[in-house]
């Protein structure tokens, strides 16, 4: 068993889309695209949004870092033309996503474009909505 965590925790990577029902505070399962993991093994990730939220719509720092990504890019994934919502970064730790991952409560659903994924990088690099600390454990550049 321990090979086939290493296996999918390679698979939780910078890029990774995955889907999950298993959000103690969201009440139906979303898709989240893996942005990093820290040192002590917590996965960094923004939720994939079908529609920007009001709360959004009215607060423009947080507006002008929902990145739009094409139905028609990822035709296997999305239902509808959506939205990373790159305003808040979210986190768990690697151990329970692999928990999910196994027991079927979560799904690798694909991988981000690498254009769509340097947008957002870019973006959030840039952002004063994030500490150095997040910018740095979660956003750095991988060699």
């Amino acid at each position: 068993m321990i090979v086939v965590d290493r296996c999918i925790e390679l698979a939780i990577s910078r890029g990774a889309i995955l889907h999950s029902t298993k959000f103690d505070f969201i009440d139906h399962g979303k898709l989240f695209v893996v942005l990093g993991q820290n040192e002590e093994r917590i996965v960094g990730f923004f939720f994939i949004n079908s529609k920007i939220s009001p709360f959004v719509f009215r607060n423009h720092r947080s507006f002008v870092m929902q990145m739009h990504i094409k139905r028609s890019d990822y035709p296997k994934i999305l239902h509808y033309d959506s939205y990373i919502g790159c305003h808040e970064l979210t986190h768990i730790p690697i151990d329970e996503l692999v928990k999910q991952l196994m027991n079927g409560g979560a799904q690798i659903r694909g991988r981000l474009k690498e254009e769509d994924l340097n947008r957002i990088l870019d973006e959030v690099r840039k952002s004063d909505l994030f500490t150095q600390s997040e910018k740095d454990s979660f956003f750095r550049l991988e060699v």
